[in-house]
């Protein structure tokens, strides 16, 4: 058992507090016990001042006011972010744009890849590139104007081959007349498909691809 003197200081009686609980942390329950202690043990012929007990009680207060606040924020960020989450699911079937440069092949037919050209180009090559990180396709496309173009892939390798089913990647490389490396930016373009929440951050997905929120660029309702 611990022992008090009768001239224990209210640092030391925290200090002992917190060794007693293995923590440094002073909660409201701690804050109690310690006060009470302190009036058990007051030196008889030195008693607490009256400015000091009331000074302490006043920190007792404050302690509990501020733990219910940052209860109450709690709850109210959960209600919150529970609000936003279904909100979110809303999103399920509209049509989307996004930056990104993923996207599935179904392992037939074609795919339609978009991008958006910040001027005018003269000389342009779209690669795709496997989930493994190699290149299986890649063709000069020839001039595009600014603003939001597109381009079909056939789906084949460089050797006439279909790919097949996976995760690809598509990167545009541009440049004008003067031969200037002209500014690309991929985008996914498809519908949402689904949400995922368990990170705490929302993740989309478009035809199966995972796009963060934050990259959406627009949104409409499906035709």
């Amino acid at each position: 058992m611990t022992s008090i003197s009768g001239t224990t200081s209210s640092s030391d009686l925290a200090a002992q507090t917190a060794s007693a609980g293995g923590t440094s942390d002073l909660d409201k329950d701690a804050f109690l016990r310690l006060l009470t202690t302190q009036l058990q043990h007051q030196d008889p012929l030195n008693p607490m001042e009256n400015s000091e007990f009331v000074a302490q009680l006043a920190q007792f207060s404050s302690l509990e006011q501020l733990q219910g606040l940052s209860s109450g924020m709690e709850s109210l960020y959960m209600v919150n972010m529970s609000i936003n989450n279904a909100a979110l699911t809303g999103l399920i079937g509209k049509d989307v744009v996004a930056t990104g440069d993923a996207f599935h092949y179904a392992g037939e037919g074609d795919e339609v890849v978009h991008f958006d050209s910040a001027a005018a180009a003269t000389s342009v090559t779209v690669t795709i590139t496997n989930s493994d990180g190699v290149v299986v396709a890649s063709k000069e496309i020839g001039a595009i104007a600014d603003g939001e173009g597109s381009w079909t892939w056939n789906g084949k390798d460089q050797n006439g081959t279909v790919c097949p089913e996976g995760d690809y990647t598509f990167t545009v490389e541009a440049t004008d007349a003067n031969g200037d490396a002209v500014e690309v930016t991929e985008l996914m373009v498809g519908r949402i498909d689904g949400m995922d929440l368990s990170s705490g951050s929302p993740m989309l997905t478009i035809e199966g691809v995972p796009v963060e929120l934050a990259s959406v660029l627009s949104l409409e309702e499906a035709i």
